[in-house]
């Protein structure tokens, strides 16, 4: 490809089977044909153009053919879960599910009754009776950090929080939890008979509760997320500093005793969050020719520090600000132990990780997540280096610095600019993205069509203005679709034990995935092997593989494989 070729705007994408994103993971095994003798360079593409493959087995006929079906349990912490989306309406555990942004210790919204009015009064209930603690240990704390979180949890234990009977706050403010609810447990919204509600997967494909029909709204597609025989229970959060809502959501899914925690975002610890640039970054910084790149660091400094102004929300003199973001740390790795944390890399591009991915480490069971382009490369945004565990496929991002040129070249904007001036060296961009589940109505990412997807509550939506689905992406995606892997991993161990309490511990779940993932692998329908780039800094693609990638892509017939072999 010449260089007028590629800076010529192409007519459009490559279409792509929709759930492209489970074939790369082996959980649907897809036929894309031969790939070419002579392997793509790497400003050239990799993805072969077939898309509607020849479909074979997959993992969920594996676990079935061995024993009955036990749903796992997944706890996502994230904005909430539209509770009305049909690919979701028998996967979100609502019985389960909390809220935790408004109220201290938490509600749930019960469904409105005929006689339901604007003056009835809220329902006590309490959601964290029973809290015990104990058998995570003493959690590496001092004897007055343990003390502090006592008192915390003696306080939910004994609290009582509400249920309400209102409109459903999630079916406006819970874009991203729905898409990433969709990745990990999204369903086909089949029925037994024509028009009627949807039906549980379970009983529909693997039971006797009759021949599944599709959806009778047109606008529902037969969609699949990474396990959707299990169930999600929503543990909602804002994105405000208050670590009291971030240590009751862990000890709610540590309650609940699910087989697996999903954070598909970071945490705002004001001390953990902060990126620190690495010494080898800042010696660059020495450089002539990064002296504007040292400026900007040098003000972005000195404006950290902060005036000297009244801050109202400041901690009282004498007191410990950190003392609780650092007793979420010890029980957040405390809490891995048993149950395995699935946590995203982060969407900064650097070559650290964001918090609490960052605390991934082989002695315990959170697992950090990186994502990958059907091309082999790390996405353009995605976190990479130390403590990374695995990757898995997603979108992708331009980058436009000193070490790489990845652009956009549909785009009717890139031959608008003269990119080989700065003779970079380029690699592939990826068109394709995650279809995932969306929020419907006007607070999605894709609104669908007007009037329609104005209506509020979007439950009143018949389908008619669609907004059920969006393209979807970032290191939430992955790290939503590994979650969806450890649900199959703790369904298969379940399946094999046949019991639904049966449950592996976090550094075991871990430890599957990591020992099954490849680094020599290829991103399906892509043909390029995982692939290091030059991202933060020069000769970086000469590191170690597992710099970039972890321990590499997850084989899930593998991992299936390891949990079911006796």
């Amino acid at each position: 490809m010449t260089s007028a070729d590629m800076e010529a705007p192409q007519a459009a994408p490559m279409n792509y089977y929709y759930l492209w994103h489970l074939t790369a993971l082996g959980v649907i095994d897809a036929d894309y044909g031969s790939p070419p003798i002579v392997p793509p360079s790497e400003n050239e593409t990799a993805a072969r153009p077939v898309p509607d493959p020849e479909i074979g087995g997959n993992v969920w006929d594996t676990i079935e053919a061995a024993g009955s079906i036990h749903p796992a349990r997944v706890a996502l912490i994230d904005v909430g879960i539209a509770p009305d989306h049909p690919n979701l309406a028998t996967r979100l555990d609502r019985e389960a599910s909390i809220d935790l942004t408004s109220h201290r210790y938490g509600s749930r919204i019960a469904e409105i009754l005929d006689a339901t009015t604007s003056f009835d009064r809220e329902e006590k209930q309490a959601f964290f009776a029973g809290l015990d603690i104990a058998p995570l240990g003493n959690l590496g704390l001092s004897n007055d950090d343990r003390e502090y979180l006592d008192d915390i949890v003696a306080e939910y234990a004994a609290s009582q929080g509400v249920v309400r009977r209102l409109f459903h706050p999630e079916s406006l403010f819970a874009s991203h939890g729905t898409c990433c609810a969709g990745l990990i447990a999204g369903e086909p919204a089949v029925a037994t008979q024509d028009g009627g509600p949807s039906a549980l997967p379970e009983g529909v494909f693997y039971g006797d509760d009759g021949t599944p029909c599709p959806s009778a709204n047109r606008n529902v597609l037969p969609y699949f997320g990474v396990d959707p025989f299990s169930r999600v229970i929503s543990i909602r959060t804002s994105f405000e500093d208050d670590v009291l809502q971030f240590i009751a959501a862990f000890l709610y899914a540590y309650h609940q005793r699910v087989d697996v925690i999903v954070l598909p975002r970071g945490l705002p610890d004001p001390k953990r969050s902060r990126v620190i640039p690495k010494n080898e970054l800042k010696a660059d910084l020495e450089r002539w020719k990064n002296q504007i790149a040292a400026d900007l660091f040098a003000r972005i400094s000195l404006a950290e520090q902060g005036g000297t102004e009244l801050e109202p929300k400041a901690p009282q003199k004498g007191s410990n600000p950190d003392r609780a973001w650092h007793i979420l740390k010890q029980l957040i790795v405390a809490i891995s132990h048993h149950i395995p944390i699935v946590c995203a890399a982060g969407n900064s591009g650097e070559s650290q990780l964001i918090y609490p991915a960052n605390l991934a480490a082989d002695d315990n069971g959170i697992i950090a997540v990186g994502a990958v382009t059907v091309e082999g490369y790390r996405s353009g945004y995605s976190n990479y280096g130390e403590g990374l565990t695995v990757v898995s496929p997603s979108d992708d991002g331009e980058v436009f610095n000193r070490h790489q040129l990845r652009v956009d070249r549909l785009s009717p904007f890139a031959a608008q600019h003269d990119h080989e001036a700065f003779g970079l060296r380029e690699y592939r961009y990826s068109h394709f993205s995650l279809l995932t589940t969306d929020l419907p109505g006007a607070f999605g990412y894709d609104r669908g069509a007007d009037p329609w997807s104005s209506m509020v509550p979007s439950a009143a939506n018949p389908g008619i203005g669609g907004g059920y689905y969006t393209t979807f992406g970032g290191t939430s995606g992955a790290s939503a679709q590994v979650g969806g892997i450890c649900a199959l991993i703790q369904r298969a161990h379940k399946t094999q034990k046949n019991g639904g309490d049966a449950r592996l511990s976090g550094p075991s779940v871990k430890s599957i995935l990591q020992s099954t993932a490849r680094l020599d692998a290829m991103v399906a329908p892509g043909i390029r092997a995982l692939t290091a780039d030059c991202m933060n800094a020069d000769g970086e693609d000469a590191l170690d593989m597992s710099y970039f990638f972890g321990f590499g892509l997850p084989d899930v017939p593998a991992a299936i494989a390891a949990v079911l072999s006796p």
